[in-house]
This record gives C-alpha cells, sequence and structure tokens, in this order.
C-alpha cells in the first residue's frame, strides 16, 4: 500500500495543476512585499472561513476583498491563488476517491 502511496505523490508532483501551482509560487515570492501582503489576506481570509458558530460572514469577507484589492489584483496573485484553488480541489477530489467506500469506526467521537 505504501508504494501505491509513492506513486499517487509522483503522480501529483509530476501534474500540470502541481507545476503550475509550484511556478505561480515561485513568482510571487520573488517580491516579498507583495508575497507578505498576499499571505496577510490569506490568514484573514482563512480565519474568516473557519468560524463555525452559524453566522454568515458574507459582509466581513466583502470587505476584506476590498481591503486587499490592489492585491488580489496583482496579476501574480491572482496566478497563485487561481493556481492554489484549483490544486486544492484536485486534492480534494483525490481524497475523496481514496476514502471512497471505507467504513471506519468514528462511534467513539460521540
Amino acid at each position: 500500500m505504501i508504494d501505491h502511496a509513492k506513486a499517487l505523490n509522483e503522480a501529483i508532483k509530476n501534474s500540470e495543476e502541481y507545476k503550475d501551482y509550484q511556478n505561480a509560487l515561485a513568482e510571487v515570492t520573488g517580491n516579498n512585499e507583495l508575497y507578505s501582503a498576499m499571505n496577510s489576506f490569506r490568514r484573514r481570509n482563512y480565519d474568516l472561513q473557519s468560524y463555525d458558530d452559524g453566522i454568515n460572514r458574507y459582509q466581513e469577507i466583502n470587505s476584506l476583498g476590498l481591503e486587499y484589492e490592489q492585491v488580489l489584483r496583482h496579476p501574480v496573485v491572482n496566478r497563485f491563488l487561481v493556481a492554489e484553488q484549483i490544486l486544492s480541489r484536485k486534492m480534494t477530489q483525490m481524497y475523496e476517491e481514496i476514502a471512497d467506500g471505507l467504513e471506519l469506526d468514528y462511534s467513539y467521537m460521540e
């Protein structure tokens, strides 16, 4: 089973999605100020979207987008964020396929 995981890891590393992500990351990290601003946005956006208290945070997320509008409009940042989103979706799809049909006992968590 570990050999299959290693093969999957190599397939991911050789995928266009991962290569695009790595290229975009290299490009954005070449500008420290831009990279720092982008990461500040990402951190705050993640925090806002991670709250699970039943409150709709649309206005806060919208305001955050407006606050970081100049950063988000930068082509290098945009390219990275799109590449990150595409890779993340593919990884989620892979995790779902790996877990499909597996039955694990989580009753101890109740």
